[in-house]
């Protein structure tokens, strides 16, 4: 089906109430995927800002926008009117820049983590409270086919209840070579924080809450960074249901992978050099394979449209700030059982 394009000229008709007013905060390698998923959906986003602390980046990406650019977020939420900032700053900005933004009225997608620690995570989740607006902590592998599919699955009764999950991501550390992800005080930490998050997020979004953890990091081979290069961590619910979740740096190649053990059967989600889901169910002995190789991919975009469209409804889009806090806690839980070597809870 060939979709209908939108003209310059319908779109400058479209009210304001039609499409979410949004300014773009980081113009970096992140900030430019989400300015391009911007860009693919210009009836639901109306763009009118980016910003950058380096006003030659940020003049660059608002003239290939065709919109002003600012190097001051204050400056910027001062002369703009917008309904939404996208945050796509290092990991240290997220949590003052949310909570200003908040305070401003405004709506926040915030690049994951949501922040460096639990401590500011939760003055995010009560400058939302107190501000009555919404934040959504970015997770676009929730938006990949694969785990659209493998949530349709178990939904639909197709494992039973989940007993474990096991799952492993990553990505060859040279990429983010002397960059601030090395740099602990900006960045956090290492690859539990900057991709263990997303299989931290998914598995709470199929098995809820974890009430204790018990981690291990180590530097094996990118010895100049501050930061873990590998992590492994144990997350137990309340019920004594287990999570196996591993993140690294080391295996050269971008990773994603998980498992998921029901009571009456499995799924297994592939992204190792190929995009397929496979399902099995005990009761009648079916095993089938999804094969989502050729599919397109369109996470940033898919999220931003989910994103638009739960503001637009008055609907709090997930992962919430809430759910951002709480994958915080298990990253930091990991941190603190390592150093502690023990279990550590993860209840207030």
């Amino acid at each position: 089906m060939i979709e209908k394009q939108v003209s310059n000229r319908e779109l400058e008709n479209r009210t304001t109430a039609e499409r979410l007013s949004v300014a773009m905060v980081g113009c970096g390698y992140f900030g430019s995927k989400r300015l391009q998923a911007c860009s693919k959906i210009p009836n639901e986003i109306d763009l009118r800002a980016v910003m950058d602390a380096d006003a030659t980046r940020a003049a660059q990406a608002g003239e290939e926008a065709g919109v002003p650019s600012f190097s001051n977020f204050t400056t910027l939420l001062d002369e703009i009117d917008i309904d939404a900032v996208i945050l796509a700053v290092p990991n240290n900005m997220h949590g003052s820049m949310s909570v200003q933004a908040l305070e401003a009225g405004k709506h926040v997608l915030c690049e994951k983590p949501l922040a460096i620690s639990p401590s500011e995570a939760q003055s995010i989740v009560d400058a939302a409270e107190r501000s009555g607006k919404f934040v959504k902590t970015a997770s676009n592998h929730r938006f990949f086919p694969t785990v659209s599919k493998a949530l349709e699955l178990y939904t639909s009764g197709r494992i039973g209840e989940i007993l474990s999950f096991r799952g492993a991501i990553g990505n060859n550390g040279g990429l983010t070579h002397d960059s601030w992800f090395w740099n602990k005080g900006i960045a956090g930490g290492g690859t539990f924080i900057d991709n263990a998050c997303h299989l931290l997020d998914i598995a709470r979004m199929f098995m809820g809450s974890f009430s204790m953890c018990l981690g291990q990091v180590a530097n094996l081979y990118w010895k100049q960074a501050e930061v873990e290069d590998y992590a492994t961590g144990i997350f137990v619910t309340e019920e004594g249901r287990q999570a196996l979740i591993t993140s690294s740096w080391t295996q050269w190649t971008g990773y994603f992978y998980f498992e998921l053990w029901g009571d009456a059967g499995y799924i297994f989600v592939d992204s190792r050099g190929v995009d397929k889901v496979t399902v099995g169910d005990n009761r009648n002995g079916v095993v089938r394979t999804y094969d989502f190789g050729r599919y397109p991919i369109s996470s940033h975009q898919d999220e931003l449209s989910y994103f638009v469209k739960s503001v637009m409804a008055d609907e709090q889009p997930l992962p919430s700030a809430e759910d951002g806090l709480e994958v915080i806690k298990m990253i930091d839980g990991v941190y603190r059982s390592t150093a502690e070597k023990t279990w550590v809870s993860l209840i207030d």
